[in-house]
């Protein structure tokens, strides 16, 4: 019986040595779990914003936009990683905003990292909504155009 514990034995330092400890990265289901988070956010807003527009209305007022979506074409999305969602009709276009401090990294890999499941020109990760503000620091803001009149 001792010389099966002590060929186990080796064979678990062997299958150590050899593959390594892999240690999973926190940061990493973190960050996909706040991307999901977002992309289902921006997804609900959308989806909310074209229904209305397919009824043959037009885009919500800035200052009233929860109401005129909400909940007539929907529920509102849930509030991701402390940050909040805003609206903004401009000159440039219409938009949807998750935005607020720029508290952990993981949140900027994930509102970064959805540049790649959106048009490219239509979703901008920048210091404040609407596209601008130079890079996050500090502050972040995923700006998701719905009507975008000018890049």
């Amino acid at each position: 019986m001792n010389i099966i514990q002590a060929v186990l034995a080796v064979a678990l330092m062997a299958m150590a040595v050899a593959g390594g400890i892999q240690y999973v990265n926190p940061n990493a289901a973190t960050g996909t779990r706040l991307a999901s988070q977002a992309d289902a956010g921006f997804s609900t807003l959308e989806s909310a914003f074209r229904s209305r527009q397919a009824g043959g209305a037009t885009g919500p007022a800035a200052e009233a936009w929860q109401a005129a979506l909400f909940p007539a074409y929907g529920s509102p999305p849930a509030a991701v990683a402390g940050l909040s969602w805003s609206y903004g009709v401009e000159a440039a276009g219409v938009w949807f905003c998750l935005s607020g401090p720029l508290s952990r990294d993981p949140v900027k890999q994930a509102l970064t990292a959805l540049a790649t499941r959106r048009p490219q020109g239509l979703y901008d990760v920048t210091r404040s909504c609407g596209g601008g503000g130079g890079p996050p620091e500090g502050t972040i803001a995923a700006t998701l155009w719905m009507q975008r009149t000018t890049p």
